[in-house]
């Protein structure tokens, strides 16, 4: 049997076989699926393909591996899903699944796994490393390096195989349970997952329309409690849309460097800024900073890895590693090292920014011109999408209910708070969005909030 034939990537068509054969499974019964090697000569595909489509089901929760054993397959219970309720990401995900990379790398990065392999067809294959091809770490480690004062070399970096695993390894092995973590929010929801899986105690940091935090309060948290670890995003807030002000940037470094408070920065969409952006890593010591990035945005599920870039923590690091990291197929980490060094990526960018741009600012002219009266929008400077804020109170997430409800989804802010920060506010993905399908949009956010103000009237609150 081949799948090379059908329509999509190959990885798409084993996701889709694998669900199947998942779903197929006896309710809520794990059993063990194939094994790379077997399902890749079954279905006439690579290793590396198959390996893709498992990391994808693994991040979906539907399978899990087992150290020296496989993968197993969790089939799903045979009592539907409520419609009210659930997890709140989960539920988007499942509305999203389909993963759309922003660049079209998958032909470049395909031949430069081909040339890899007839490489190593006559030398002894890739030793695997449980931190990641050396190769891939070096090109990474060259990207972040910015003069001297910031070198970052293949030993700074560690390869999982997506962002949340990557988050789960770097935070058991910083030891958060119980500590104080400072999060500016609007925050990723898979790292606040990840922080609460980590049993951190999460100070939540609301950023204002205007993309500035109280600093006043932060100091107070600073000294009176033992943070250690401050999260925010890379550049300017990835959810929100703004750029901190440099002058708030200058305090910030002040206070994490006199309080010795380590800095996360969430560099995942950090090259998507449609301006030059100030990085708050850049004002810190190198050996109390961590970023984290994801090669998924670009690739789609074709390289779903993420990564850390860190001078500290080594030691806990390397065991955390060493204990629960993922074989990544090592030909497809050459491939993608290459595809780094040879400028792939850096030559698309600007063009992927410009257009990212020219759709975020037509969505928000159209927001403004249909929903004016009823929708502040955020003015972006970078990133996928676009914030809005009711102008009156509302409880997104039964917004959010409605248009599910219609096959429209949108992302509520509570999604983005440890706390239900945000729930007046709601955020549009700009990706593949067309001018029809945004005006259909838009009428039913129109309507799934005249009705729910309309609720809120009957019932007095």
């Amino acid at each position: 049997m081949s799948i090379k034939s059908q329509a999509g990537f190959a990885y798409q068509a084993v996701y889709r076989y694998l669900s199947a054969l998942i779903d197929a499974g006896e309710p809520g019964v794990p059993f063990r699926l194939p094994s790379l090697r077997s399902l890749a000569t079954r279905l006439g595909v690579s290793v590396s393909t198959i390996q893709t489509s498992y990391t994808l089901l693994e991040r979906e929760g539907r399978v899990y591996a087992i150290a020296k054993s496989g993968y197993y397959a969790r089939p799903p219970a045979r009592a539907k899903r409520p419609q009210d309720g659930g997890d709140l990401l989960q539920r988007i995900q499942t509305e999203q699944r389909r993963l759309v990379p922003l660049l079209e790398l998958d032909v470049p990065l395909l031949k430069l796994e081909r040339q890899a392999q007839k490489q190593y067809a006559t030398l002894p294959g890739p030793a695997w490393h449980p931190t990641g091809d050396p190769e891939l770490r070096t090109a990474l480690a060259a990207r972040y390096t910015q003069g001297t004062r910031h070198r970052w070399n293949a030993g700074h970096v560690y390869l999982g195989g997506d962002l949340r695993g990557l988050l789960d390894i770097t935070f058991e092995a910083l030891a958060l349970a119980g500590e104080p973590v400072v999060v500016v929010s609007p925050c990723c929801p898979l790292v606040l997952q990840a922080l609460r899986l980590a049993g951190a105690m999460i100070i939540e940091l609301p950023l204002n329309d205007a993309g500035r935090l109280n600093l006043a309060t932060l100091q107070e948290h600073l000294h009176t409690l033992p943070v250690r670890l401050m999260v925010m995003d890379a550049g300017f807030s990835s959810v929100h849309g703004t750029r901190m002000p440099d002058a708030d940037l200058s305090t910030l470094s002040t206070l994490l460097n006199h309080h010795d408070v380590w800095l996360l920065e969430n560099d995942v969409q950090g090259a998507l800024g449609f301006e030059p952006c100030r990085y708050l890593r850049d004002s810190l010591p190198a050996y109390r900073t961590l970023v984290v990035g994801s090669l998924e945005p670009w690739l789609g599920g074709e390289a779903p890895f993420a990564y850390l870039l860190t001078a500290g923590a080594g030691q806990p690091l390397e065991a955390a590693f060493q204990r629960r990291a993922l074989r990544l197929p090592p030909l497809r980490q050459k491939a993608l090292a290459r595809l780094l060094e040879q400028g792939w990526l850096d030559e698309q960018l600007p063009y992927l920014r410009m257009q990212l741009q020219q759709q975020l600012w037509r969505i928000d002219r159209q927001v403004r011109a249909r929903l004016g009266r009823h929708l502040l929008a955020i003015h972006p400077v970078g990133g996928t999408g676009l914030w809005l804020r009711s102008r009156y109170p509302l409880d997104m997430r039964k917004v959010f209910e409605r248009l599910l409800s219609e096959g429209q989804v949108v992302e509520p802010g509570p999604l983005f708070s440890a706390h239900g920060l945000h729930e007046r506010y709601v955020r549009i993905n700009g990706l593949g969005v067309d001018s029809e399908a945004l005006e259909t949009l838009l009428a039913a956010l129109g309507d799934a909030m005249a009705q729910e103000r309309k609720a809120l009237e009957v019932t007095g609150n």
